[in-house]
């Protein structure tokens, strides 16, 4: 009885031994093909695997920095984070407040300014297509120092413009709800160029047939373009929603250089906050925040998946 159980249990382990020698042997023979794509895994393991793993391990940790060593504390850095940390709440709310206005606005004049573009009629669509694209070629340093001068309150630009015709000077970067305005024009101008290229991209590989079909059956532009223009775009739509709410949570630079959060932290984002505590040598916080963040954007790209999973495939869309 126990021989027969014995040799039962050795032949899935035969099995497994043969199993990883059939697999080496493959592995050896395409070894010229590993050896080819062999760069991209080291790099990614070096600047990617490795890199995660030990922020990880930073964010259950207390490390001041320095020589000194890490002092294990296990989810301490998180709830911390969450109970008590005096600036995290206000940070949240302001960058999804920031991703609220500015996601949607930002999308509907990119598509209609595409839209404007692809017309057939239109000249010169070649230098308004590289007039878009410049911001995004610029340095979002430069810009943010330039937007800070134009809308300085006492020698700004804009505020001379205004007192042109009468109006008093607007307060665009010391104040709540101006400051909240001029980030929204600032990533607005950086972020539109490359929405309307892909945009315009999309729109370009649309059949031209459907918009003829449908002008013989007496659809305006109107109807055209809700009919057929907009479900043609849904996954173009889902792709760039996703990346520019990745872009926003992770927004920090030009912020910093625009309002450095305030004024009263009313600009203040996230990243922001997980700068400031790397700043103040409280690295394992600063981890557990970067952590944070990634979960926040893969539970709103989740959710967003969910909400648009109709419009995932232009099939799909064509039916509903």
């Amino acid at each position: 009885m126990a021989q027969a159980i014995g040799t039962t249990s050795a032949v899935p382990q035969a099995t497994r031994s043969t199993k990883w020698r059939a697999l080496l042997r493959e592995m050896w023979k395409h070894r010229v093909d590993y050896l080819f794509i062999s760069p991209f895994f080291i790099v990614f393991l070096v600047f990617g695997v490795y890199p995660t793993v030990w922020g990880l391990r930073l964010s259950l940790s207390r490390w001041p920095g320095g020589q000194k060593p890490m002092e294990w504390v296990g989810l301490n850095n998180y709830i911390g984070l969450l109970t008590s940390d005096p600036l995290l709440g206000k940070a949240f709310v302001n960058t999804m407040m920031l991703l609220g206005w500015i996601l949607p606005t930002g999308l509907a004049f990119a598509l209609i300014v595409a839209v404007m573009l692809n017309a057939r009629r239109l000249r010169g669509r070649g230098i308004f297509r590289t007039i878009y694209f410049l911001p995004f070629v610029t340095s979002g340093v430069i810009v943010a120092i330039v937007f800070s001068q134009f809308l300085d309150k006492n020698y700004g630009w804009v505020n001379l413009l205004l007192g042109k015709v009468g109006i008093p000077p607007v307060p665009w970067l010391t104040e709540a709800i101006p400051a909240q305005i001029s980030v929204t024009l600032l990533l607005h101008w950086m972020g539109s160029g490359t929405n309307i290229l892909i945009f315009l991209g999309a729109l370009q590989a649309i059949d031209r047939e459907l918009y003829e079909a449908a002008e013989i059956d007496g659809a305006n532009a109107v109807q055209s373009f809700f009919r057929i223009t907009v479900p043609m775009l849904r996954p173009v739509l889902l792709f760039m929603i996703i990346t520019a709410t990745i872009g926003l949570i992770n927004l920090y630079a030009q912020v910093k250089l625009l309002t450095n959060g305030g004024p009263q932290n009313n600009t203040y984002t996230m990243f922001m906050r997980m700068m400031d505590l790397i700043a103040g040598n409280r690295f394992g916080e600063g981890a557990a925040l970067g952590f944070l963040m990634g979960a926040v954007i893969l539970v709103i790209t989740f959710v967003q998946l969910r909400l648009l999973r109709s419009w995932w495939t232009v099939e799909g869309n064509l039916k509903g």
